[in-house]
């Protein structure tokens, strides 16, 4: 059976920060996901619909709902394009085309394994610009707009239905179900969901720690008490081997017999994700350690032109600040003399009689004169310093912007050489785990073919039993 993981959350103008479904998009469409876009009635480049969604929500109500998002798990057992068809024609199926909507599938990368798709949803009629699917809006409401009452039992159901044609269309046995086990009256423990990051946290250099956190419904949630030490995926790990262990003493011959090889399986695997999973982590180490070699390097060339720079500050104000005291002395004097001057008995005795202001504004206009004289002077021994300072910096330029180039080069040279030998362990990694799965496949088509054995037996044992005559035909 094919995985069945359906999530439905909303964006609202007035439960969100302002941006958030912008910040949305682009998070769908991020590069580094290598995702596959497509959309409806609205740009297909992240950046595009970013700010296309930017400017209808400053034009939306202050209560408005921007969109819905939707997380969908894709079946593994679909090709590329056939997963494309398949959310194209649920987008179809559930809006037709008059909503818009912007989709990016992960199914490359970290996400080759589990292929899913993030959908947002913008409810609104591209040309009328009223709500098509209200999948806010209340039952009775729906139900008064002749829709389903329940609209995330409807999405569900719509994709459950949707899916499963599609696989019978590619000619894939698998299907999926969105009953719970205990409905489809499976004895089996549900695993819990992991997360991007809990996919890889194995390969940590430090061991994540559990918090107690506050979700956004205000709800406190004490991951330490629920996760016990342990991260998701050994919690998945240790499901697997209760529903393995169950599956064992199943009266089942079949069931018995795939869920013994299956363990069996399972510490194969474990035993080469283990020897995987700690290379990875050296690798990690070894990643760090180099870019915390180059980041003592850089610190200690920025350093040392700081302390350079400072003794050359210091050099010049030797030179510069006895010129300007010296300045200021002089400077000091004429002024005095200026005022001794002017403060004379024969000026007293002149500015007496001074009576059209003439003799004033001589003296006046000497002493602007002086000031002006004074104020040119300290201009010139400031803008000296500052040219000597400048010089100074230059110089240092000059000396360690090739010291920082002749660094980033050798950074770069290191980190090429490092990521080029460790793409190649990646690439003897993924072979380790092809091969594993192909020594898998060899040992599933040999338990099918002691199964098809046995069955064969039975149904030749069975065969005779029915066949042998009793004492009332005697």
């Amino acid at each position: 059976m094919a995985i069945y993981s359906f999530n439905v959350s909303s964006i609202g103008k007035a439960t969100h920060a302002p941006g958030t479904a912008g910040a949305h998009l682009s998070y769908i469409g991020r590069p580094d996901a290598e995702p596959t876009i497509l959309s409806n009635n609205m740009p297909a480049h992240p950046v595009e619909a970013r700010t296309w969604m930017d400017r209808a929500e400053r034009a939306d109500r202050i209560n408005a709902r921007l969109g819905d998002k939707l997380r969908v798990a894709l079946p593994r057992e679909l090709s590329a394009d056939q997963r494309s068809g398949l959310v194209r024609d649920f987008m179809a199926q559930i809006g037709g085309d008059r909503v818009s909507w912007f989709a990016g599938i992960h199914q490359s990368g970290d996400d080759s394994h589990n292929p899913h798709v993030h959908i947002f949803v913008r409810d609104r009629d591209h040309e009328t610009g009223r709500r098509v699917l209200k999948l806010s809006d209340s039952a009775r409401d729906r139900l008064k707009a002749g829709l389903e009452p329940k609209a995330v039992d409807w999405l569900r159901d719509r994709w459950e239905t949707i899916c499963n044609a599609h696989l019978e269309k590619a000619g894939v046995d698998a299907r999926i179900d969105r009953r719970t086990l205990e409905a489809q009256d499976i004895d089996r423990v549900a695993t819990i969901h992991l997360g991007p990051r809990g996919q890889v946290v194995d390969q940590y250099v430090q061991r994540p720690s559990s918090k107690v956190v506050r979700n956004a419904l205000g709800r406190e949630i004490d991951y330490i008490t629920i996760d016990q030490g342990r991260t998701r995926a050994e919690r998945n790990a240790e499901i697997e081997d209760i529903n393995l262990e169950r599956a064992i003493r199943s009266p089942n011959f079949e069931t018995r017999a795939r869920a013994k090889w299956e363990k069996s399986e399972r510490r194969l695997d474990r035993d080469l994700e283990r020897k995987l999973i700690e290379a990875e982590r050296i690798r990690t180490i070894e990643r760090r350690s180099l870019r915390g070699q180059f980041r003592a390097k850089f610190e200690d060339l920025r350093q040392r032109q700081i302390d350079e720079l400072a003794q050359a500050r210091i050099h010049v104000d030797q030179i510069h600040i006895p010129v300007a005291k010296a300045m200021r002395q002089v400077q000091a004097a004429e002024r005095l003399e200026l005022r001794a001057r002017s403060s004379s008995i024969w000026q007293r005795l002149i500015l007496a009689i001074d009576f059209t202001g003439t003799a004033r504004g001589r003296r006046e206009t000497a002493r602007r004169v002086l000031s002006a004289k004074h104020k040119a002077e300290r201009q010139i021994v400031i803008v000296n310093r500052k040219a000597a300072l400048q010089h100074e910096v230059e110089l240092s330029r000059s000396t360690f912007v090739p010291l920082r180039r002749d660094l980033i080069q050798a950074r770069d040279r290191a980190q090429n050489e490092i990521r080029a030998r460790h793409a190649e362990a990646r690439k003897t990694a993924d072979a380790a785990r092809q091969e594993r799965e192909a020594q898998r496949e060899r040992g599933r088509l040999r338990l099918d073919t002691v199964i098809a054995v046995a069955r064969s037996h039975a149904d030749t044992n069975r065969n005779v039993q029915n066949a042998k005559p009793t004492g009332l035909n005697r």
